[in-house]
């Protein structure tokens, strides 16, 4: 689609698994396996699932933290997939990531002066005034007071930490953000005070976001759009609005139902899904989700492409006659009695 700020098509990232004083490759973990989406300008996608279903891989792979064993990636129109590390520079003014835990991304031998111009030295592209200057309009973005500057980040609580984090993804003025649970490790009283900022960032200065999380209720308040992984791949990508009214997955009905009231009265009858996930290291032929539930319908999926289609506009779901209904099979126009 013409003006996404970030377009993927089919990334795959497989890590091999070696064994033996030779390291020779064993078998290969799929983290990542034809996974495709885009994201506008001033967009947020919601990435959701399990814990190693491959978000936060597919994060690394967009800011190059890892480069990807196939599939594109194009940033703002641009081929960034195979760029070497020394043409990087101008992309990652375009897009940056925040991590997870604050206190392990964070030098702890720096200022906050120092973390925050530090993007700056590197792309050498301002003056030092500029820098100054720069670094106290990052703290005034994100609600720190100029004293913090001189400080280390030993000094500052979890959520500060995190503001401090999100100030030096912004240093360079990127148009996307790879937010990487952003709260999980934080207070629940604290991740409020985040999550607004972030979407008060966003209207202010028109970012982009790939918003990737475990926690459904979070991801509801922040995202236009959901994309549901399981198991390296999408399994369902809708408004977020349908996906939590109307999903189409088993898989997704799970992780909805699941999804805790704030209501001492309310009985939550969530799904709980039989089995374990299958493991990624040279996964079985066939759906992973059948194979999990160990669905009469599992042997019909070997040989299928379970590549997601749009089942209603803007709706996609992958066409698995082991998690989705008959009737949308129909609608897609599979018969598995063939």
């Amino acid at each position: 689609m013409e003006g996404n700020i970030l377009e993927v098509s089919k990334l795959c990232m497989h890590f091999p698994v070696r064994n033996g004083l030779l390291g020779r490759k064993k078998s290969i973990v799929k983290a990542v396996d034809d996974v495709s989406f885009s994201i506008a300008p001033g967009e947020t996608l919601g990435l959701v699932g399990e814990s190693g279903c491959g978000k936060s891989t597919i994060g690394r792979c967009i800011v190059r933290l890892l480069e990807p064993t196939s599939g594109c990636i194009h940033l703002m129109g641009r081929d960034v997939t195979r760029r070497s590390q020394w043409r990087l520079g101008a992309m990652r003014r375009n897009v940056q990531m925040v991590f997870q835990d604050p206190s392990a991304s964070l030098d702890p031998r720096m200022t906050v002066r120092h973390i925050l111009s530090e993007p700056l030295d590197v792309q050498r592209t301002c003056t030092r005034m500029f820098r100054r200057e720069r670094v106290r309009t990052l703290l005034d973005l994100v609600g720190l007071p100029q004293t913090a500057a001189d400080k280390f980040p030993h000094e500052f609580s979890g959520g500060q930490k995190q503001r401090i984090g999100i100030a030096r993804a912004l240093a360079q003025s990127p148009k996307l953000l790879v937010l990487d649970e952003p709260v999980s490790a934080l207070d629940v009283s604290v991740q409020s005070q985040v999550l607004n900022l972030l979407l008060d960032l966003q209207k202010e200065l028109g970012l982009a976001y790939l918003f990737i999380s475990h926690d459904l209720s979070v991801v509801r308040h922040m995202a236009d759009r959901v994309a549901v992984m399981y198991l390296g791949k999408i399994v369902e990508m809708a408004d977020s609005d349908l996906i939590y009214h109307d999903p189409r997955h088993a898989y997704t009905r799970a992780l909805i139902s699941a999804i805790p009231m704030p209501d001492p009265t309310h009985i939550n009858h969530s799904a709980v899904l039989p089995g374990d996930v299958p493991s990624p290291i040279d996964p079985p032929p066939g759906s992973a989700f059948g194979r999990r539930i160990n669905h009469p319908y599992l042997e019909a999926t070997y040989g299928m492409d379970l590549t997601p289609v749009e089942i209603e506009p803007g709706h996609w779901v992958a066409p698995d006659p082991c998690a989705i209904s008959l009737g949308d099979l129909a609608r897609l126009g599979i018969d598995i009695y063939q």
